[in-house]
């Protein structure tokens, strides 16, 4: 019978009881099993807005589940009846990484084609 992994592997997963994103630990480990190529996580370098210019991304984009605030100064990605804030910063035009962890790709919060602010897909509910 032919050994399956050419060489042998370990992995260590470690957590500070952050949640883990199980779909993306799942993902990340087939990627490693299967060699292929990823970007690495990355450090964005933050751009200045002042308070108005970041008040305008602000908003419910999904009632009790996806809001971005403006708090203390910061702004915060609100997910899950409140229950999770994740500060993020402006790294470009309508775009955001998360202030204490490396990613990828940076949220996108953009007009569409009428003017209205999106994020995930949603549109920015102004009532």
């Amino acid at each position: 019978m032919q050994n399956f992994f050419e060489e042998d592997i370990c992995i260590i997963i470690l957590s500070n009881n952050e949640t883990i994103n199980q779909y993306r630990l799942g993902n990340a480990i087939s990627d490693m099993l299967h060699h292929v190529d990823i970007a690495a996580p990355t450090k964005h370098r933050e751009i200045p807005l002042n308070e108005s210019q970041l008040e305008k991304y602000c908003g419910t984009y999904l009632k009790d589940k996806i809001k971005i605030e403006f708090i203390n100064g910061k702004l915060y990605f609100t997910r899950f009846f409140g229950n999770l804030h994740i500060e993020i910063y402006p790294v470009g035009e309508g775009k955001f990484a998360r202030r204490y962890y490396d990613q990828i790709e940076p949220y996108s919060i953009v007009e569409n084609e009428n003017g209205e602010m999106m994020f995930f897909g949603y549109i920015k509910n102004n009532l």
